[in-house]
């Protein structure tokens, strides 16, 4: 991924902050850091859609640096997941690690046909 642009600022007062990121024309990528969970979930989930502002593109949020999610962050995933579905896409993650690998693991969620777990945080985009 490259640099982040546009972060939101919202971790203080949210728990979590967005960046978008360029994927070299392959769709949105979306730098998650700090939390998901029942406090922000739906804060999450509508700052996405800002963000993504319903592009026709590829949608990838990046979990290199969230360090926790909990079932109300799942739910905003299966949630946005599901969105992608009706576009005829694939949500993707990348970057998961640490205890939301764990979590979204246990969940059943990572090996969905619901998302895709795509770029690892050592790897690029395709170009």
């Amino acid at each position: 991924m490259s640099n982040p642009q546009s972060p939101s600022g919202r971790e203080a007062g949210n728990g979590y902050s967005l960046a978008q990121a360029s994927l070299n024309g392959h769709g949105v990528a979306l730098a998650i850091s700090g939390e998901i969970d029942i406090a922000n979930a739906q804060a999450f989930t509508d700052e996405v859609h800002a963000l993504f502002n319903g592009a026709n593109s590829e949608l990838t949020l990046d979990f290199q640096n969230c360090v926790f999610i909990d079932s109300a962050g799942i739910r905003a995933l299966v949630v946005l997941a599901h969105e992608q579905q009706a576009r005829g896409r694939t949500l993707k993650l990348s970057g998961v690690t640490g205890e939301p690998e764990r979590v979204l693991r246990l969940s059943g969620l990572l090996d969905s046909d619901l998302l895709e777990e795509g770029l690892t945080s050592n790897q690029n985009p395709p170009t």
